[in-house]
């Protein structure tokens, strides 16, 4: 059996166990596609949430108190408005709820700022302060879950849900229930993530520095051993050993994600599912690193190449690499490859 296919089984074997490891761990997690709030402080600018069943998160703040933010739903009769609220914290400020349109029956003390639309009714939905925080695999982060809501449509018509609060703070909002994303939505989780860590308080230099540390402390460890070899790293080797590098580094801003999560929450069944994310990359990252250090001279044969080009499309797949690790894979295979057909 030839070198290079010993080589290729030797990661996509543990690869592909960790795939159906984690494909039949995330069944039971639910997921939602990130959403911008934008300019949502009249009913005339409310937030419109096109698909009212599909599962979406909206990261955003309330600016002041008394001010309502307002978030706007499409419905058709036997639909369902269904969704919940959080906060960052438990000493966060806790946002109220009011569900507004037509066939909603009035419940609670509505307050006089709202703005209710001529044939539509108001429900009051309290905040209540959360107690213990569940883990979010996926994120992964605590999740302080303040209200609920789930309201069957009667009438067809359009429907708004006004969230407000005593003073200023953050909050999510994630209405709907069907888990669903487009490509888009899917490829960029990751950076999605990185948004909800700065929502939740942290810094980019936080977020970002495990990264940092395995890229620089990766490239020595990469530089010292090639030149004890005597070999020569070109600019092809250093596509190919960056793309691994961001796949374990990515991975390692998601373990100390992770690490700083469970002191909040405890262990769960969930770190599981984002262990396995962790490991997805990590498993891909070594096999590009194996890729980039194995042959001490400028070219690389056609095989290396077909294998970071497998090595991104899988790092797509899993959220790795911060996005730029996959594609800088994708590249350095290309490259190789077409390198390797122009060579006489």
């Amino acid at each position: 059996m030839a070198a290079g296919s010993r080589s290729i089984k030797a990661w996509i074997f543990p690869f592909i166990i960790l795939l159906l490891l984690f494909l039949a761990t995330a069944g039971t997690v639910s997921a939602h596609a990130p959403l911008s709030a934008g300019s949502n402080e009249d009913l005339g600018n409310a937030t419109l949430i096109d698909d009212p069943e599909k599962s979406f998160v909206i990261y955003t703040e309330l600016r002041e108190g008394n001010e309502a933010q307002y978030y706007r739903f499409p419905m058709r009769k036997g639909q369902i408005l269904s969704g919940s609220l959080g906060v960052p914290g438990p000493e966060a400020m806790i946002p109220d709820i009011v569900v507004i349109g037509p066939g909603i029956e009035p419940a609670g003390t509505v307050p006089p700022f709202i703005r209710i639309p001529a044939g539509s009714g108001a429900r009051l939905v309290p905040g209540t302060r959360p107690g213990k925080p569940v883990y979010e695999p996926f994120s992964p982060q605590p999740i302080y879950n303040a209200a609920d809501f789930n309201i069957p449509i009667a009438s067809e018509g359009t429907y708004y849900i006004a969230v407000y609060g005593t003073s200023g703070g953050k909050y999510y909002l994630a209405p709907g229930f069907l888990e669903q994303f487009t490509v888009a939505e899917q490829l960029l989780i990751p950076w999605s993530v990185v948004g909800i860590h700065l929502w939740q308080g942290q810094s980019l230099q936080e977020i970002f520095a495990p990264l940092i540390v395995v890229l620089i402390a990766g490239f020595l460890c990469v530089f010292l051993r090639r030149k004890k070899q005597g070999a020569r790293t070109a600019s092809l080797h250093l596509l190919v050993l960056l793309s691994g590098l961001l796949y374990i580094g990515g991975a390692a801003m998601t373990a100390y994600q992770v690490y700083r999560t469970i002191l909040v929450t405890g262990y769960s069944s969930g770190v599981l599912i984002t262990l396995i994310l962790i490991a997805l990359p990590v498993v891909l990252g070594i096999a590009a690193l194996m890729a980039g250090t194995r042959y001490p001279g400028a070219d690389f044969p056609l095989k290396t190449g077909i294998a970071m080009i497998l090595i991104g499309v899988l790092g797509l797949l899993v959220w790795a690499g911060l996005i730029l690790g996959p594609v800088i894979a994708l590249a350095s295979g290309v490259f190789i490859i077409v390198r390797g057909i122009r060579k006489p």
